[in-house]
């Protein structure tokens, strides 16, 4: 990444509503912040591992956990921040719905960073459990988009 690609990553982080930015690309990680003002700063998820989430909160006695409490042994997770998209486009069918056998590389979803669409692909063959983001929604660097299955 050289200055000119840089100085582009400040000015797209200080027009957004984003308040923090970390990318990484061969090796290198570039991380941005800004100072928000609480008044004006949009609500900001947390996004903490279901583990930790547990153990943190006592657990309800009888009460099934909901789909953010519960624990995936597999997922495939955002590898940037950005917007996810379960779709190629507006109006078509999403790349993968929850039943999908999907194998490596098969394109699960994009995300969209600093306008470039880039493309999020399955690591290992494996059927997907359950779509964990909804289309349009702001993901974190790590953030789990899907829980998988292994089939191999």
């Amino acid at each position: 990444m050289d200055i000119t690609e840089l100085k582009e990553l400040m000015r797209l982080l200080e027009e957004s509503t984003l308040s923090e930015l970390e990318i990484e690309e061969d090796n290198r990680r570039v991380r941005l912040s800004k100072a928000v003002q609480a008044a004006y700063a949009p609500p900001m998820q947390q996004f903490a591992p279901p583990a930790a989430a547990s153990a943190a909160a006592p657990a309800a006695p009888a009460a099934a956990p909901d789909d953010a409490e519960e624990a995936w042994a597999h997922v495939i997770e955002s590898p940037m921040v950005g917007t996810f998209y379960s779709s190629p486009g507006p109006g078509e069918p999403p790349f993968v719905q929850a039943g999908a056998r999907v194998s490596t590389d098969t394109t699960v979803c994009i995300i969209e960073a600093m306008k470039i669409m880039n493309e999020v692909a399955a690591k290992e063959d494996c059927i997907i459990e359950r779509v964990l983001v909804e289309s349009g929604q702001p993901v974190e660097f790590g953030q789990p988009l899907f829980a998988i299955r292994p089939t191999s």
